[in-house]
């Protein structure tokens, strides 16, 4: 199950949009696109349950320094959406 991080500065840019939390999340279920970009993180295509078409800009959550432990892996890192439009 996928893991958000939502702070004050990212919910608002999203509602400038028009977009709740719930929706944006939700798109994730919907790609057409996925592409990563040079700063490491991704630009994605995708579609709210309404079917509205939006641009997500997200990254992982986590430290550039991280990594697997020999004997795990790392878990699952949270999403941290940049903007969604």
């Amino acid at each position: 199950m996928r893991q958000f991080t939502w702070i004050d500065w990212n919910l608002q840019k999203i509602d400038a949009h028009g977009l709740s939390a719930n929706e944006v999340e939700a798109a994730f279920d919907r790609v057409f696109h996925l592409q990563q970009r040079k700063d490491g993180s991704f630009q994605m295509f995708a579609a709210t349950p309404a079917g509205r078409r939006i641009w997500i800009i997200w990254r992982y959550d986590r430290e550039d320094d991280e990594i697997p432990d020999i004997f795990s892996d790392l878990g699952e890192s949270p999403i941290f959406v940049i903007t969604a439009y």
